[in-house]
């Protein structure tokens, strides 16, 4: 046997049979979620702002922050009904629905607004639909089905950045409007399932207590997606009027008592209803029976009822209800109705002396939503929402805005604007403010800190306060041997608290700690606060001690375990070894802020070292070795790995300079272009690759990490230079889940129905294509935006305080700053502008010096005098398209 291939097979052996720490829920996810055949490859001609019959697996998320979701999918249909439980959604209803009755010259009709085959309540669905989803809004047309009035629904929740109160609404709004040729009637129906009380509990709870998560088998026990669904409640509804909204109110007849408290939403009531319009008309109570629809079918109203009524009796299927507005319409003039959906769940409070052990986390945990600081009950809520909806709506559009705006490509657009979508899937919001991310599947933990430093941005950049409470517990619950935890909390257990209880204690990685510095020091860069980064000052240190200890004799890099927790690595490893280069940058840049010298003196020296270690033991003339012995030993040259320049990707974005020379950096890009993502399709390369067997090895169920691929090779590329070889790997990794109909349920393991909290990544992007970012304590804003033809570009930016635009027309060398918008009060000014082309090594980066500009909305900093030293990239020729026609790159290292 060729002696190469037979130590690659042993080092495979020995990777599964080190594979035996625990690793919380890995295992079972590789087994999971297979790859399957077809899933990759296939079209990529999209009309990404509206989408053709286009599969209906997800559909954008609609509802708030921490309240639970629903999703509205290209079909129409109603998917991923998250109002209890975001974690595990029930995937669909056929009871759930819009409607259209017509009359137009005596001939009427009726359609459900659902693109299927069937005939559900006397009516059939329509073949053909067109889908714009641009999280939270939906826009479903209905174009090519022989309609005789034309209808759009039009869907939206609130998520306004830094504003926390109306981003955490559990209310949507559909706004359908409605065109006809001629002169009409027309009604529209919506109808809504009663999911109250439909949750995961598990039916006996003697084998709980209070122990914590991650010893003695209780993550198992505590998997509340093996758990049973609670039994159905009894549900009644009545006619309701709120503000300006006639509906019907589905609720609980009694209290909802769960065996176990978790962060599902006991929801006990729900609101459909629609503006006044007159002509409105209710069926409280309906099954699958085509009779009760059959006065909507014959005269587009219902036989209203004003009797209270039982909805759904406890534990039978869950019956529905329905509100009809009939009106009419004027040929050629748009007719809009406006229908609401909302749900509330009421404030729990613990009875701690009652309630038996393990039936709720003891340590503090808040089950409670960040509502109730607010509303008491569903009409306060609804209410407040009407009366302010067209504020929440125009303020939710204006972060969009700039990138429709932008000379970006559509699929660009969709892809960023979409990738924070998982704010409202897996974030968990508590009444007291504690945040805690659900990492997605993985039995229910969350607050997963080693996803967390891809997964960020979305919510550092928008939702300031809520990144910091996730922040703060991380800190809070640090480990008294001074490293930061794996999680902070449960889904079906608890959050850790601000003061430092928490159910997942245990449970370390090195990029733990490196990934909460990293955060704490950018945000610091970022927003200017001092006050925060002191107050973890004594928290950094340790950690950094922490990672001293973890160094091992002859070498100066710390090893253990990482993120890439389901494929062992090398003690000493290429991913970590850059990581904590770029840590090191962080614990300097926290040295320089707090002017201590010592800090400073002490990261510099560890650096040099280390970086020095790096090179020498892992180079291999062409990329990063995946790894070896802390001596340099064993070292694996025929193992590549896409997660090698993360440490560079991360220092660059941040500001504190390349980790490795650029002519390393290319050289290692353009490696794993040749090898590794050239031969798989659509570029979703595995993680590792085997040199001597050329093919990926990872496990069977974990075959590519797309987040990770995205910041860690995509934008590091593109940083060195690979413009359009970045840019056509971001655009593959959202092809192949948007074939699918998962662009809101991205994976990370495999392309699957699963909400993976690292989509947000693409986040980072903003910054890499404008060349921006911010030290607002030393005044500086980076600039250097990428320009990769002759036509002007625009390209929008969002820091926490303040968002704005590049524009740069190569043609008249015209480069212009703009602000375009500021969220805080805070007297920010720039006087130096420092520039790190795309392609060109950062210690070759230019300063300079401005008049001093302040942020402001719609003051205007005109830099076209410094073209030549801003705009100055140096961008290499496509890879990707034609690998083989490229050489490798060397460079030798003189030790």
């Amino acid at each position: 046997m060729n002696k190469r291939i037979l130590i690659s097979i042993l080092f495979s052996v020995l990777l599964l049979s080190l594979h035996g720490q625990n690793n919380y829920g890995v295992e079972e996810a590789n087994t999971k979620f297979s790859l399957k055949q077809g899933v990759l490859g296939g079209s990529d001609n999209f009309n990404y702002l509206s989408l053709d019959d286009h599969p209906d697996a997800s559909g954008v998320p609609l509802g708030g922050i921490g309240v639970g979701n629903i999703n509205l999918s290209p079909s129409g249909t109603f998917s991923r009904i998250g109002i209890n439980n975001i974690h595990y959604p029930i995937k669909g209803s056929e009871l759930s629905f819009f409607s259209l009755w017509t009359n137009v010259d005596g001939q009427t009709s009726a359609v459900r607004l659902v693109r299927d085959n069937g005939t559900r309540q006397g009516m059939k669905g329509i073949a053909h639909t067109q889908y714009k989803g641009l999280f939270p809004f939906a826009e479903i047309n209905f174009l090519h089905n022989n309609l005789v009035v034309h209808p759009t629904i039009r869907a939206y929740s609130g998520l306004i950045p830094q504003n926390v109160k109306d981003s955490s609404l559990p209310v949507v709004w559909f706004e359908v409007d409605m065109l006809s040729d001629k002169d009409a009637e027309a009604a529209i129906a919506f109808s809504w399932e009663d999911f109250i009380g439909l949750f995961k509990d598990p039916s006996d709870i003697s084998c709980f207590d209070n122990g914590q998560l991650l010893s003695d088998g209780r993550a198992a026990v505590v998997n509340g997606e093996n758990w049973p669904m609670h039994e159905k409640v009894e549900t009644q509804s009545r006619l309701c009027n709120i503000h300006q909204l006639k509906g019907i109110m589905q609720y609980a007849t009694d209290s909802i008592c769960p065996n176990k408290l978790t962060y599902q939403n006991y929801v006990n009531s729900v609101f459909i209803g629609v503006e006044d319009e007159g002509n409105v008309s209710f069926l409280p109570v309906y099954n699958k029976n085509e009779e009760s629809w059959r006065s909507f079918v014959e005269t587009g109203a219902f036989a209203s009822s004003d009797d209270k009524q039982v909805l759904t009796h406890k534990g039978d299927a869950s019956s529905a209800s329905a509100v009809s507005v009939k009106t009419k319409l004027q040929a050629g003039k748009k007719k809009t109705l406006r229908f609401v959906l909302a749900w509330f769940a009421p404030e729990l409070y613990i009875d701690a002396g009652k309630m038996p052990i393990g039936s709720y986390w003891p340590c503090g945990a808040d089950y409670n939503k960040y509502y109730h600081n607010y509303f008491d009950n569903i009409q306060e809520l609804v209410s407040y929402a009407s009366e302010n909806r067209s504020r929440i709506l125009l303020d939710t559009q204006e972060w969009q805005t700039p990138i429709l705006k932008s000379s970006l490509p559509d699929w660009y657009k969709f892809k960023l604007i979409n990738s924070g979508y998982v704010i409202y899937t897996n974030m968990v919001l508590a009444k007291g403010g504690e945040v805690m991310v659900n990492e997605g599947a993985m039995g229910g933990f969350g607050g997963t800190m080693d996803q967390r430093l891809s997964a960020h941005p979305f919510y550092q950049k928008f939702f300031t306060q809520l990144d910091r409470s996730e922040m703060d517990i991380f800190a809070a619950s640090m480990d008294p041997e001074g490293y930061i935890l794996h999680f902070i909390g449960h889904y079906y257990a608890g959050i850790g608290s601000f003061n430092g209880k928490v159910p997942t204690e245990k449970g370390w990685m090195v990029d733990n700690c490196s990934g909460w510095i990293i955060q704490l020091v950018k945000d610091y860069e970022q927003t200017g606060d001092i006050t925060y980064l002191q107050r973890h000052v004594d928290e950094v240190k340790r950690v950094m001690r922490f990672l001293y200890s973890r160094i091992p004799e002859g070498s100066s890099i710390p090893v253990g375990p990482t993120t890439y927790d389901d494929f062992v690595h090398p003690p000493l490893y290429s991913y970590y070894a850059s990581v904590w280069l770029a840590t090191l940058k962080a614990y300097q840049a926290m040295g320089e802020a707090l002017q201590d010298q010592d800090i400073i003196e002490e990261s510099q020296e560890r650096f040099a070292i280390s970086q020095k270690e790096a090179i020498e033991k892992l180079w291999t003339g062409r990329f990063f070795a995946y790894g070896c012995e802390p001596d340099g030993s064993k070292r694996l040259d025929n193992v590549l790995f896409t997660g090698q320049l993360a440490g560079q990707f991360l220092s660059r974005y941040c500001g504190w300079g390349d980790i490795y020379p650029m002519d390393i950096v290319k050289a290692a890009t353009v490696s794993q272009f040749k090898i590794s993502l050239s031969k798989s399709t659509d570029y979703y390369a595995n993680k590792v690759w085997d040199l001597n067997l050329n093919r990926g090895i990872d496990n069977k169920g974990s075959q590519c990490w797309p987040f990770y691929l995205e910041s860690y090779t995509a934008l590091a590329g593109m940083q060195a230079g690979f413009y359009a070889d970045g840019m056509d790997i971001m655009k593959h990794i959202q092809l192949v889940h948007l074939r699918n109909g998962w662009t809101w349920t991205q994976n990370l393991w495999n392309p699957s129905d699963i909400t993976y909290m690292t989509a947000p990544v693409t986040w980072f992007s903003t910054d890499v294509l404008a060349g921006t970012g911010i030290n607002i304590p030393r005044k500086e804003f980076r600039l250097s935006p990428i320009i990769s033809d002759s036509d002007e570009v625009s390209l929008p930016f969002y820091y926490p305080d303040f968002w704005g635009e590049v524009y740069a027309n190569p043609q008249t060398r015209t480069l212009r700053l703009k602000i375009t918008k500021t969220l805080s009060d805070k007297d920010i000014v720039f006087n130096k502008i420092v520039s790190m082309p795309a392609g060109i090594a950062c210690t070759d980066k230019k300063e300079i010096m401005i008049p001093d500009f302040r942020i402001k909305k719609g003051n205007i900093l005109d830099l076209s005098q410094y073209w030549d030293q801003i705009v100055d990239c140096q961008l290499e020729k496509a890879i990707l398209p034609e690998a083989d026609k490229h050489e490798f790159r060397y460079v030798t290292i003189n030790h």
